[in-house]
């Protein structure tokens, strides 16, 4: 008995002639690619679990304690259900003699959510005409709110006789809209564009005060996040904020670039 437990069992005859057997060899092999078969790919779908569920939330939205692909919105709280009806208007200064309107007159946007829209801009003019234009949000208490990331305000637009050109902006709205009283019952927003002829050279410091406008708005919310991070703002807290004076020092000395990477 131990003899053959240290030098292993011989095998029989019966064993030797199902090894030499064709079909039992088959059969062993099939045997053995099945069950390898079913190894890898329990194997293959153990490692592949973590990357399919990501790929499944993010197609269905779902959460799935993933990082969001908006990295401006990190660590700000959204309201998932109120919905802003965003209208696009346009003006026109007569002595330019363009067509300019907005190619879409309403999105609908979440606070914090992106959206793309067009205006339309033709030159009926022969000869090339230089256009500049500004921006105005109402109701004025949600201007503080409404942020571009790509914008053809403030900016020359040349165009030749004839020639058409798409004006794009890249926007959201501060997910803070949401929390300010003063904006509770604003569901509608107007965005108006006007565009000017740039030989009126008043419109430069037009554009200027626009520019410090938007610049003020940004440091007002960047005083209201850093006054959110030691605790919830009360309403009469966030009423001193918007209120408080910014000297033109003060805002020339804002860094905006730090403020739209941060």
């Amino acid at each position: 008995m131990f003899r053959k437990i240290l030098y292993g069992f011989r095998p029989t005859r019966t064993s030797q002639k199902l090894e030499q057997d064709p079909q039992f060899k088959k059969s062993r092999r099939q045997e053995l690619l099945y069950n390898m078969g079913i190894y890898s790919a329990a194997f293959g779908l153990a490692w592949g679990a973590v990357p399919f569920y990501k790929l499944f939330c993010e197609h269905f939205g779902l959460d799935g304690n993933l990082e969001k692909k908006d990295y401006s919105m990190k660590g700000k709280k959204l309201d998932r259900f109120k919905k802003y009806a965003i209208d696009f208007k346009s003006e026109m200064d007569p002595e330019q003699n363009w067509e300019f309107h907005p190619v879409q007159h309403q999105v609908r946007v979440h606070a914090g959510e992106t959206a793309l829209v067009f205006y339309r801009a033709y030159n009926k003019n022969d000869k090339p005409i230089v256009g500049f234009s500004t921006y105005q949000v109402f109701p004025e208490d949600a201007s503080l709110y409404f942020s571009k990331i790509q914008c053809f305000c403030f900016n020359q637009q040349l165009l030749n006789p004839q020639e058409e050109l798409m004006l794009p902006i890249y926007f959201y709205l501060e997910p803070e809209i949401a929390d300010d009283p003063v904006c509770k019952k604003i569901g509608q927003i107007t965005i108006v564009y006007r565009f000017f002829k740039s030989r009126n050279q008043d419109l430069a410091k037009l554009a200027e005060q626009e520019l410090k406008t938007v610049r003020k708005n940004k440091m007002i919310l960047q005083r209201i996040r850093q006054k959110q991070q030691s605790g919830k703002i009360d309403e009469n807290e966030l009423k001193s904020i918007k209120s408080a004076l910014i000297s033109d020092e003060e805002i020339e000395q804002f860094d905006e670039w730090a403020y739209d990477n941060q």
